[in-house]
């Protein structure tokens, strides 16, 4: 599949976590008034690049797309923004991408209550997923604001639960959108 699939399988592959398993960063141009930001619209995301890992294939599909579309919208309506394509004030994007890897718990080690030699190490495997929301000031195409979600992936994530999972996580995400601090 292409780039924009990849984005698709990794979004979902991150949002299968729970919202309590997933940790959320922001960031914004402090010069922006974001009270000028009413409307908004999708950016075409390039489609070029294919995924070798299986976790990120495990996701591909539209329909994962379509939940993470409609829950921005959802937050971004809450927040009495406006989706339009006619002049919109800011661009949308988002991007995202897998990384394994490997978490070692050292127990250390000690005698037991009767003289026994225990401790040892635990080593457990797995992928983690980062989604990427960008806001792109229509006229500039500068970057505005950013939410990041990052936390390990469901080996075997449950459809039953995917759309109200991406729900959460898009929530976290926009919970500090507008910025507070924003200038006015």
């Amino acid at each position: 599949m292409k780039l924009f699939s990849v984005i698709i399988a990794v979004f979902s592959a991150v949002l299968v976590l729970g919202c309590s398993s997933v940790s959320v960063t922001t960031d914004y141009d402090h010069e922006v008034n974001f009270t000028t930001l009413k409307t908004y619209e999708w950016m075409t995301v390039s489609k070029d690049a294919l995924s070798a890992n299986a976790s990120t294939n495990m996701f591909q599909n539209s329909l994962v797309d379509k939940r993470f579309r409609n829950a921005v919208k959802s937050q971004l309506d809450a927040k009495g923004l406006t989706e339009s394509s006619a002049n919109p004030d800011f661009l949308i994007a988002y991007h995202s991408g897998t990384q394994d890897k490997v978490n070692v718990t050292n127990y250390g080690y000690g005698y037991g209550r009767w003289g026994g030699y225990g401790g040892g190490v635990d080593v457990h495997q797995y992928t983690q997923g980062t989604i990427i929301l960008d806001f792109v000031d229509a006229k500039s195409k500068q970057l505005v604001w950013r939410s990041v979600a990052t936390g390990a992936l469901a080996d075997k994530p449950d459809p039953a639960t995917v759309e109200e999972k991406i729900n959460g996580v898009v929530q976290q995400m926009l919970a500090s959108y507008p910025p507070v601090s924003a200038k006015k």
